[in-house]
Order: structure tokens, then C-alpha cells, then sequence
């Protein structure tokens, strides 16, 4: 009899598993990619992706093997999201400041129109 490790139904399952979470670790990256370019739309679409992705995959008993790597991938995810959430915070500062600036102009336009009259 084989060892557990290498049964066909552990085999199936830990393939099946590695696909799944190269998947999330696909459009977590995506998630990085969309930030730096400031693609907010697309942020919200990725991250619904890999919240269900990851829903799937935490429903089946990880195989043992694939613990390390799914940890490891936890970590990675927790650090990118930080990163994200820092640039969206940038984000929202320079158009908090971008539109303080944009209301001083208008600000001073009404004066100048007003002026003339």
C-alpha cells in the first residue's frame, strides 16, 4: 500500500489545492499591480475575485504539505494589503489637497469676475 502522501486521492487534492492558491497568489499580485497604477475600479473587482477565491479554498481540508506555502502566502497577502492600503490612503490625501486647491481657485475666480463688475 502506498504512503498517504503519495495516494492518488492525496495527489489529486494537493494539485488541486496548489492550482487554487497560485490563483489567489496571481490576483493578490494583481491587486499590488492595480494600486500602483491607481486603478481603483479594478481593485474592487480583484478583490472580490480572491475573497472568493479564497472563501473556496478554506472550505477543503488543506493537505499537510501545503501548509508552509499557504502560510507563507498569508503573510506575503497581509504585507501587499498594507501597501495597498497606504497607497489608497496617499491617494486620498493628494485629492483631499488637489481639491482644497481646486476650490481656492475657484474661490479667487469668483473675486476677480466680481471685481470687474
Amino acid at each position: 500500500m502506498a504512503p498517504p502522501d503519495q495516494h492518488p486521492d492525496y495527489t489529486t487534492a494537493r494539485a488541486r489545492q496548489q492550482a487554487a492558491w497560485q490563483d489567489i497568489m496571481a490576483v493578490s499580485e494583481q491587486l499590488l499591480h492595480s494600486a500602483k497604477r491607481q486603478d481603483w475600479e479594478n481593485i474592487d473587482l480583484l478583490h472580490a475575485r480572491r475573497e472568493h477565491l479564497l472563501d473556496q479554498f478554506f472550505r477543503e481540508t488543506l493537505v499537510q504539505d501545503m501548509i508552509p506555502t499557504v502560510q507563507q502566502g498569508i503573510k506575503n497577502i497581509r504585507e501587499q494589503d498594507s501597501d495597498i492600503v497606504q497607497m489608497v490612503k496617499n491617494n486620498r490625501d493628494q485629492l483631499g489637497a488637489e481639491s482644497k486647491r481646486l476650490q481656492l481657485m475657484k474661490t479667487r475666480v469668483k473675486g476677480y469676475l466680481s471685481a470687474d463688475k
